[in-house]
Order: C-alpha cells, then sequence, then structure tokens
C-alpha cells in the first residue's frame, strides 16, 4: 500500500471517531421522576424521531428517549438513549442529562467508536499500535434553560478535545510510522432569540442558539508531515423545554470544501 493511501485512510477513520460524542451509559434502579418543565432534558415515556440531511440529502435517522438513570449526590441523572441509522448502520450512543442552577448540562465521552477503531488496529497483522489516547474527555456542554435572549451555552472541558494515534505498519523492508491528530476547540455560544418554529413533528418555542467550533487535523508519516487539514464548524441549534434540540443546522468548511447539514424532529411519540 503505497504511503499517501496509508495517510488517507487513517484521517477518514480518526474523523469517523470523532464524529459521535457520548458516554458510557450508566443506568440505575432509582424511579425517575419528570424534570424539570422548565429545562431541555425530554419527557419520560417518549420517544423523538429526527431526520439526518446532508446537503438536501436524507441520510437517515436518530430516534432517543430516556431510559434510565441513576441519583448523583441528590441530583436526578437521566440517560438519553440515541440510535442512529445512518449509511446502512446503526450505531447506539447514550449521554447524561441533569439539571443545576437553571442550567441542563448534557455529558460527553470519547466516542465508542474510537476504541472500537484502535481494537481493530491492534488486530491487523503487521501493525502495532504504539500510542492512542484521548484528548480533554470527559466533557459537559451547559445550556442556561432560561427561555430568553443572550441566554448562554458554555462547555466544561480542557480548552481542547480528540485525540492522537500513533502506529506502525509492518511492510517488507520498510515498515512506516503513522501519527494522526484531531484536535476541536469547541466556542461559547448564545441563544440569539426566541423563536416558535414548525417542523415535521411540532410547532414550538425555541432558544435559537449559535455557537461555532474549530478543528485541526494532522497526520505524519516517519515523523514528517504528510496532510495538514483545517476547518470550522457554524452551528444554529434550536432548543425547547421538555425536548431539547428540535433542530439543528451546521454548516461545516473543511480544507476548503463547505457541506451544510440538518437534523429535524418528525416525530414525537408517547
Amino acid at each position: 500500500m503505497k504511503r499517501k493511501e496509508i495517510a488517507r485512510i487513517s484521517l477518514v477513520l480518526l474523523v469517523f471517531g470523532i464524529a459521535m460524542v457520548t458516554c458510557k451509559k450508566e443506568k440505575g434502579t432509582v424511579v425517575l421522576k419528570e424534570a424539570d418543565k422548565n429545562s431541555f432534558v425530554p419527557r419520560l415515556n417518549t420517544k423523538y424521531t429526527y431526520s439526518i440531511i446532508n446537503d438536501d440529502v436524507n441520510v437517515g435517522t436518530a430516534t432517543k428517549w430516556i431510559d434510565g438513570g441513576k441519583d448523583s449526590a441528590g441530583i436526578q441523572v437521566y440517560n438519553l438513549h440515541t440510535n442512529v441509522s445512518a449509511a446502512g448502520g446503526d450505531m447506539a450512543l447514550d449521554n447524561g442529562l441533569y439539571v443545576a442552577n437553571g442550567k441542563t448540562y448534557t455529558s460527553f465521552n470519547m466516542p465508542d467508536a474510537w476504541y472500537l477503531l484502535v481494537e481493530g488496529l491492534r488486530k491487523i497483522p503487521n501493525v502495532q499500535v504504539v500510542e492512542a489516547r484521548a484528548i480533554g474527555f470527559p466533557g459537559y456542554m451547559i445550556v442556561e434553560n432560561a427561555m430568553k435572549e443572550n441566554s448562554k451555552l458554555t462547555w466544561q472541558v480542557p480548552a481542547k478535545t480528540g485525540q492522537y494515534l500513533k502506529y506502525i505498519q509492518k511492510q517488507s523492508g520498510d515498515n512506516v510510522e503513522i501519527e494522526v491528530l484531531q484536535e476541536i476547540v469547541q466556542n461559547e455560544g448564545t441563544a440569539t432569540a426566541v423563536e416558535t418554529i414548525t417542523v415535521p413533528g411540532g410547532t414550538f418555542v425555541c432558544s435559537k442558539f449559535l455557537y461555532t467550533t474549530a478543528q485541526k487535523q494532522q497526520t505524519n508519516l516517519d515523523g514528517k508531515p504528510m496532510m495538514n487539514a483545517t476547518g470550522t464548524e457554524t452551528i444554529t441549534l434550536w432548543m425547547a423545554h421538555g425536548i431539547g434540540m428540535v433542530k439543528q443546522e451546521t454548516k461545516t468548511i473543511f480544507n476548503g470544501n463547505t457541506t451544510n447539514s440538518t437534523i429535524v424532529l418528525n416525530n414525537i411519540k408517547s
């Protein structure tokens, strides 16, 4: 395999690994009560289904619901379970949610897909994983519950999140050392408006948040830079009390290319 092709595949795998942020599922035996009605925690015994659209093409669906929780120092933590069906495959995600000090906290960690990628590499003949580590996890996205302009969306994470992978591709007489680094910076956001929006799933009063992220990806072969790419994402997020996300629009500019994606609520079933 040519060295440039090895580098390209490595970068694709790394991007896939960071595509979803989740936390380990922690379900307890606590009897759950509905969260504060003025928070962004979804209602109990209700499923929310979303369409996933990339550049005007419907590419999949996501269904989320609260499927358990636990008591943590007197605070009720909900487990938000999401099933994503896209690109011919399924992925299950879990995030912890809780309400405190007038804010909704959503926990996230390095996605399981990253660890599966690393374990998969370890099983490949002639591949030696030298180092694989997550950067800046776990963390929280924190959203002020107040439905008003200038409410804040902040992050409780280190300055950067991402991952670093270093491995050796053993070839006959010519081993290749590959390093892949991805770093993401999440910038704070603000509610630019309170809007009533209509989507296929209904009509909702929402806080409209706007925030951005920046990311850098670098691949080195034998210690020398081979591929460098940078990008930004501009995310517009409509959040409703008792539901959470109603709609999300993302504009991604990466390595000179622009893509647009939308996640929109299309059904609620109690």
